[in-house]
């Protein structure tokens, strides 16, 4: 049946008065709640009729863990997820514990051990390929270790370093000279092992952080107390100092230059106290022939060496012997000679400060002693 104009007009009509109808219903609908959440503040979520709430997927972990304490070990989860040891507070603790290795590789006054299980050996060179991706930009200071059960021994852990790991640990630095561990470094580093335990499906268990902070402020309040470098200067008369004539004498006296200085090394390797330039230039093998210097200076490090007043007096006997042949004069920071009184209390300074370490935990000129004033 053909439509007149008429039908089609009417149509068109009612078409147009159910339009008006539901757009009025929605404008004072929407009148409605703007008067409603005027007067009761934002809009809630309705739980009935919109979407399930899903929070923002969390981009670097709190510092609020309840973790391992290091005192028994945990069988990893039956499941293949990855699995790292961070609880609420409100929740017990999970204690874990990495067996005990010989040697006392990580020193529990200057560092935390951390323990990462394997859910199935990975080849060393994978897991640091991997690791050193996660850590990049990451300011801490650690070792790492790894343990191959086929060879049944521990490697130390480098690019080049070949075996298949079931267990790894990190020996995490606790304070240095820069200051301690900070809450942000230490949130960054847990990010990173979680990462690690999602790439390797690995159990990591991570010490309480609260704890961990609190002991890197008291190591490095008590660092900061027992600190102290001794120094000697050695200052020219009427003429500077030849530089071809110091290395001449430095070497003779087993001296050997690197970064600037001379150091004079014990058998180990480890530096006993430095000779430096007075005058801001830093040594080197290219300008020593050129050099000319109003003054140099004898430096005992005290916190990192062993029997420290045994050392100065040797350091003592040196600038002595130094100072005679340069035609230099011994003087204190204050450009005044050094009586024998004056010796003996540095002396005694010494051994008090490095007594205190002895009672602290921390050997002086130890490696852990080392490590923390570095």
């Amino acid at each position: 049946m053909q439509l007149t104009e008429l039908q089609i007009g009417l149509i068109a009509l009612g078409v147009a008065g159910v339009g008006a109808v539901v757009g009025y219903n929605m404008w004072q609908e929407r009148r409605h709640r703007q008067t409603a959440e005027r007067a009761l503040g934002e809009s809630r979520h309705d739980v009935l009729i919109d979407a399930p709430y899903v929070p923002a997927e969390r981009v670097e972990p709190t510092l609020d863990f309840d973790l391992s304490d290091g005192t028994e070990d945990l069988a990893p989860p039956a499941s293949a997820e990855p699995a790292f040891t961070a609880e609420p507070v409100s929740e017990a603790p999970v204690v874990a514990v990495a067996e005990e290795a010989p040697g006392n590789w990580a020193d529990e006054r200057v560092e935390q051990r951390v323990v990462i299980d394997l859910e199935a050996p990975v080849a060393a060179t994978e897991f640091q390929r991997v690791w050193s991706e996660l850590t990049q930009s990451i300011d801490v200071t650690l070792r790492l270790r790894g343990r191959d059960e086929q060879a049944a021994h521990w490697l130390t852990l480098t690019p080049d370093t070949a075996g298949m790991l079931s267990k790894v640990e990190l020996a995490i630095q606790l304070a240095d000279r820069r200051g301690p561990l900070s809450e942000a470094a230490l949130s960054a580093l847990a990010h990173a092992l979680q990462g690690l335990a999602d790439r390797f499906l690995a159990v990591v268990h991570f010490p309480d952080a609260r704890e961990l902070i609190g002991r890197a402020r008291e190591l490095d309040s008590f660092a900061a107390s027992v600190d102290v470098q001794i120094g000697l200067n050695l200052v020219a008369g009427d003429v500077p100092i030849s530089g071809t004539k110091l290395r001449g004498l430095a070497e003779a006296q087993g001296f050997v230059l690197g970064d600037g200085l001379f150091h004079a090394r014990d058998d180990a390797g480890a530096t006993l106290y430095t000779l430096g330039n007075l005058d801001a230039a830093q040594f080197s093998l290219d300008t020593m022939k050129t050099l000319h210097t109003q003054g140099v200076t004898l430096l005992l490090d005290v916190p990192t060496v062993a029997d420290g007043a045994r050392q100065f007096d040797r350091m003592v006997a040196l600038a002595e012997q130094f100072a005679h042949a340069l035609g230099a004069k011994v003087v204190d920071d204050n450009r005044h000679p050094l009586s024998a009184a004056s010796l003996t209390v540095i002396r005694g300074k010494i051994a008090e400060f490095q007594g205190r370490m002895d009672s602290f935990g921390i050997a002086p000129g130890s490696d852990s002693a080392r490590r923390l004033f570095s």
